[in-house]
């Protein structure tokens, strides 16, 4: 369960140690306009920042909430703020159901915050970035179980909730991550995920704690020309990032368009060394699609790393290497689950029933960890090292390998049967034409929102039939939707509460009727269905 101690005792400390690097490069902007620094340079620019937040009152300590961006400016005003021994608070941009000014004002009360960057009101003192050279400090001294930042929660099941993560943790999941995927000084991480997401503000202090080039790209950017990003670290050593499956998907799409138009290039994805894919589950028939289009291109498919993840484990909490596609999944019934693989170095993780014995082979449990990396508790005391931290999700293990069932709160009970929301989400997208399955809860029951391939449509009629055929149980409907109409989180997951009212209020649901019951959420560990 112990990996190896962190070489430095702080995050601040650890990103210093590399600013010797000359030859090693941070790149920020677009493909349209591109901005790249050594890593000399840049750490003069962060020590410079942490200098002109300290003269507007910052200091060691004080708690400053910000929204973490791609853009330089952003990058630099959480790292300044780190190197000053400040404790960054980053904040989503937007939660369903909730205005932002109101839980802007939630967080600010929670972390008992004075300052902030880039958000105004609430009482705080918005900073501005005004770098002084020669007030710049040292990377503040700081101990390990020190509190390095709070992130928050995605939100998809409420208000966020603040994750305190210490130095150790934070700097113990990335070399894990680092050992998973064998990042070293020379290779790129490229990131096109939002640094309020847990996957791109880790990948990004990852590879700047390794030493490695950094390429951050703007997600919209990347989302609309992606095969500009790709083709920039076409020549790197090695490249390490990190895509969920909806990405996968929409990679596969518009690298399948561009190979209409031109010859793939075989050496495009030939450095590729690591793709790690998790935040939501991964489906077998991306997998396949993603695989088959990047093939002409050079990438390897063992670069692939599925994950299982987690904020309260900083991020990374299991991982499995690709080397059997198809090996790579397993299929009950109508169920076909990805492999998570083992816990990380610094982690140990276990299943249990509800009496609290472990779980037997291949029978569904709660998923509970523990361990170096885990944050202390939403109490900020309490000792996930000795104490096991039930994470909410529901696993099973098969040959010491981890499968994901869904979430706690995602398992409806409907006449008595259990049924996993995920399960009927990766059925139905199996569906012809789907490209999307969001289950809503509703009224004694549930219902199916699709959001159809472009330029198809989806019968609903057979979609529910298969639902009941496979699972026993009958959607109380399924309704068409457009890709805008389904509510997310900041990190991109299905707001399902939301997603249902905002569906019932345009007529798209029927309204549940007075004497439905709410469908009922069960923990009830056992069989899969």
């Amino acid at each position: 369960m112990t990996g190896p101690a962190p070489a430095h005792p702080t995050l601040a400390a650890a990103i210093a140690a590399q600013a010797h690097r000359g030859g090693a490069t941070v790149t920020f902007g677009t493909s349209a306009r591109r901005e790249t620094l050594t890593y000399p340079r840049f750490a003069e620019q962060i020590a410079a920042a942490a200098g002109g937040f300290a003269a507007q009152g910052v200091a060691a300590g004080d708690r400053v909430m910000l929204r973490v961006g791609s853009s330089r400016e952003s990058v630099l005003a959480l790292l300044a703020l780190l190197h000053l021994g400040a404790v960054p608070v980053s904040v989503k941009p937007r939660v369903p159901g909730t205005a932002v000014e109101r839980y802007l004002a939630e967080v600010a009360r929670q972390q008992r915050a004075r300052h902030a960057f880039r958000i105004s009101g609430h009482g705080l003192r918005e900073l501005a970035l005004q770098p002084r050279p020669h007030r710049a400090p040292e990377a503040a001294a700081g101990a390990p179980d020190g509190l390095a930042f709070v992130q928050y929660t995605s939100g998809s099941t409420g208000m966020p909730r603040p994750i305190p993560l210490s130095h150790r943790a934070v700097l113990g999941n990335i070399g894990a991550i680092a050992r998973v995927s064998g990042m070293r000084p020379g290779d790129t991480g490229l990131l096109a995920l939002p640094l309020h997401h847990d996957m791109g503000l880790i990948g990004t202090l990852t590879a700047l704690v390794r030493g490695a080039d950094v390429v951050l790209e703007d997600p919209g950017t990347f989302l609309r020309r992606p095969m500009a990003a790709l083709r920039l670290v076409r020549d790197a050593e090695r490249v390490h990032s990190a895509f969920p499956d909806f990405m996968l998907r929409y990679l596969a799409a518009r690298i399948t368009e561009t190979a209409a138009r031109e010859v793939p290039d075989p050496l495009l994805l030939r450095a590729w060394s690591t793709v790690f894919c998790g935040a939501e589950p991964i489906r077998r028939r991306t997998v396949r699609g993603f695989l088959g289009t990047t093939a002409p291109w050079g990438f390897d498919p063992s670069a692939l790393v599925f994950c299982y993840g987690l904020a309260e484990a900083v991020l990374m909490a299991t991982a499995h290497r690709l080397t059997d596609p198809e090996g790579a999944f397993r299929t009950d019934g109508p169920v076909t689950t990805a492999c998570l693989g083992t816990p990380v170095p610094g982690l140990a993780l276990r299943v249990m029933d509800e009496r609290g014995d472990p779980c037997a082979p291949a029978r569904t449990g709660r998923v509970q960890l523990r361990g170096e990396t885990l944050f202390d508790g939403y109490d900020g005391v309490t000792d996930h090292r000795t104490t096991w931290f039930d994470t909410g999700d529901l696993g099973h293990l098969d040959a010491g390998l981890l499968y994901l069932d869904g979430r706690r709160s995602d398992r409806v009970s409907v006449n008595g049967t259990n049924v996993f929301v995920a399960d009927v989400e990766h059925a139905a997208a199996a569906e012809p034409g789907v490209a999307e399955c969001v289950v809503l809860p509703h009224g004694a029951s549930f219902a199916v929102a699709v959001v159809p391939e472009r330029g198809k449509r989806v019968d609903t009629t057979r979609l529910a039939a298969r639902i009941a055929a496979d699972f026993t149980v009958a959607p109380e409907t399924v309704v068409e939707v457009a890709h805008s109409t389904v509510a997310r989180t900041a990190s991109g997951k299905p707001a399902r509460a939301h997603l249902a009212a905002r569906l019932t209020e345009a007529g798209l649901l029927p309204p549940s009727s007075a004497g439905d019951e709410p469908t009922e959420v069960t923990a009830v560990p056992g069989p899969r269905p």
